[in-house]
């Protein structure tokens, strides 16, 4: 179940359809959003062959594991984005940050809906380089843009730090698209969001930001549709828990995390 800690910080990773489950938050129930939204590019698998992800994969083809389903990654339509982001206006406080992983190729359609978007203001493109970080579509691609809007105006203004932000070599996680946990710390430093503040991640994959939000003691909603996905990102937080605990921490370690269809653990 999920579980508050005296300072009302409170934890929620859920296995369940990201789109339909911000619709369901209420009003200025956050105050940052990490989105590393779920958009079409090419995959490298271990036999040479470039595919898309959403595409059937056969055993042996490069599957996560060979119980998985036979799609290696789920996919959405480019125009979902402007969805989402809507619902991040709604969710979010005045001022918050909306933080978005892309590409080359994606990062147009991000910028785009923050442009379009009632509610939101495009400020820039950050980047981050993953400087051969991993194997396939990873270790072909120098730098990551990451479109950055906010809810209206804001007076968290961020320019004490570089806007490319590097990452040692070697993966963090077994997750297929990953990111660093360390570039997640870098991304929502102060005054990005605040300690005892709430975090949103829809699309958590791994769940990078639920490790951060374990490590700051922030309360945390994180979201993804793969059974992987929210294994992981459950690992995630319960190992920067335990880190924090040995480190004097305290709220961060009571909590909970919930699955759909009624099943709670």
């Amino acid at each position: 179940m999920s579980e508050e800690c005296p300072n009302d910080t409170e934890q929620e990773i859920q296995q369940a359809d990201a789109f339909k489950k911000l619709s369901e938050l209420p009003d200025d129930h956050a105050h940052a959003a990490v989105v590393d939204y779920p958009w079409q590019f090419e995959i490298q698998n271990r036999s040479g062959r470039y595919e898309y992800r959403g595409n059937p994969r056969g055993r042996g083809e490069g599957d996560r594991d060979p119980d998985h389903e036979d799609t290696m990654f789920e996919m959405a339509d480019d125009e979902a984005v402007t969805g989402v982001l809507a619902e991040l206006s709604r969710v979010l406080v005045d001022g918050a940050w909306i933080i978005f992983m892309a590409d080359d190729r994606f990062q147009d359609v991000v910028r785009n809906g923050m442009r379009d978007v009632t509610g939101t203001i495009f400020r820039r493109n950050w980047a981050w380089t993953p400087e051969s970080m991993g194997m396939g579509y990873y270790g072909r691609v120098d730098h990551y843009p990451i479109p950055v809007a906010t809810v209206g105006e804001t007076d968290r203004y961020v320019s004490d730090r570089p806007t490319l932000f590097r990452v040692p070599r070697g993966r963090q996680t077994d997750y297929p698209t990953g990111k660093p946990i360390k570039l997640y710390r870098e991304l929502l430093e102060s005054p990005v969001i605040q300690e005892g503040e709430r975090l949103l991640e829809p699309f958590c994959g791994s769940g990078p930001g639920a490790a951060v939000a374990a490590e700051r003691g922030l309360s945390y909603w994180g979201c993804d549709v793969d059974v992987d996905a929210v294994e992981a990102a459950r690992s995630h937080f319960n190992q920067d828990r335990l880190a924090a605990y040995a480190d004097g921490g305290n709220c961060s370690l009571h909590t909970g995390t919930k699955q759909t269809g009624g099943e709670e653990r």
